[in-house]
């Protein structure tokens, strides 16, 4: 059993049920999908240029930003 701890109140996580990996239909932003709620991370592409206020990223694993 993991317990969080949120702002010094702890939560107990024991009953919480797993995501499923069935696509759901949602909307979130205003966006409609049809996807499965849990989300995995994107494979990483070192040639894909991100742009965010001005700034130019490269798309890399999170072990290189330790």
């Amino acid at each position: 059993m993991t317990r969080l701890l949120f702002r010094g109140v702890s939560y107990d996580n024991s009953r919480h049920q797993p995501r499923p990996d069935a696509p759901v239909e949602h909307i979130y932003r205003g966006h409609h999908y049809n996807a499965s709620l849990r989300h995995q991370p994107a494979p990483a592409d070192p040639d894909l240029e991100l742009h965010y206020r001005g700034q130019v990223y490269h798309h890399h694993a999170d072990s290189q930003h330790s």
